[in-house]
């Protein structure tokens, strides 16, 4: 089966890393947050993948080489919206199809996900619903689709996930979306074009998502880097370490408290510092500071 996943985004809430990193190959817990998210796939059997690439698109490119697995690369050339990105790598097709936002990472069965003969939308519930897609559900079916709505009917958010058991059918209602102009926040929605297929009859369902990992804001990442986050590097003899604690290769640590929950990756010099629940990016060299809660580079000072 193919999976869509859409990385052309610019990752704005991330400056200044995102000037340098595509926003899903920033690291937590070890590795780019990108190979968390494609590793659960290839486990469950998907065979193709199509990435929706803009912003920094090469690095992606570059990135999945390591992988035996069937790409392709379709660049995003005008934002025009997440349903516009998800149509560019649609074909008119009967088959199957698995979305996934390439900012979310899942702790699920996938083939769980994808056994239904209704079309699936993975949702969790929020306390502001109002800020999310959100789902109305009547006998445990969507009947309504709702994005952002300043007073919505559930808080059943759409977390980023979707199975759409014949492709051509989802390409043809955002093209219709397209077509009619149908807009919300100036863009055009994935969560529109589900309420035109839910009006033309098509069934959708809901599967829980509660174990999954934003990765799209500074804070969300950090958080994904705690729950994630397994314990491995040398011995550091001049410094202490408070589990857990991921350092990458070529790393010196001298005289500095590291820890708990901090992610180090390759090539980075520590000397005199203080670093807790914080990610530290590739090739920094940080010295006598102090850093809680930040996603850091360089010399410490270009963080978020």
């Amino acid at each position: 089966m193919k999976a869509i996943i859409p990385v052309a985004g610019y990752g704005t809430r991330l400056k200044p890393h995102t000037e340098r990193y595509q926003k899903t190959l920033l690291p937590l817990a070890g590795k780019p947050a990108l190979d968390f998210i494609l590793e659960p796939l290839f486990d469950s059997g998907i065979d193709e993948l199509v990435f929706i690439v803009g912003h920094l698109k090469e690095q992606v490119i570059d990135h999945v080489k390591k992988y035996d697995c069937k790409f392709s690369f379709i660049e995003q050339k005008n934002r025009l919206g997440l349903g516009h990105a998800v149509l560019t790598g649609l074909k008119i097709t009967d088959e199957p199809v698995l979305v996934q936002l390439g900012d979310t990472i899942f702790n699920l069965d996938y083939n769980e996900f994808c056994s239904s003969t209704d079309n699936v939308i993975g949702v969790d519930e929020v306390d502001d619903p109002s800020r999310f897609g959100i789902v109305e559900l009547k006998d445990d079916k969507v009947i309504n689709f709702f994005e952002k709505h300043p007073n919505p009917p559930s808080n059943l958010a759409i977390s980023g996930l979707y199975y759409f058991n014949n492709e051509g059918k989802l390409k043809s209602a955002i093209e219709e979306l397209i077509k009619r102009n149908i807009k919300t926040n100036n863009e055009y929605q994935i969560t529109d074009a589900l309420q035109l297929m839910v009006k033309q009859g098509e069934n959708f369902s809901v599967f829980p998502t509660p174990n999954y990992y934003d990765v799209g804001v500074p804070e969300a990442l950090l958080y994904s880097n705690r729950k994630l986050l397994i314990s491995n590097h040398k011995e550091f003899p001049t410094s202490k370490i408070i589990e857990p604690v991921f350092i990458g290769d070529n790393c010196i640590i001298d005289n500095s408290i590291i820890g708990p929950y901090v992610t180090i990756m390759n090539n980075c010099d520590i000397y005199n510092s203080k670093i807790e629940d914080s990610i530290i990016l590739h090739d920094s060299n940080i010295t006598d500071m102090q850093i809680l809660g930040k996603i850091a580079a360089k010399d410490g000072s270009e963080a978020c």
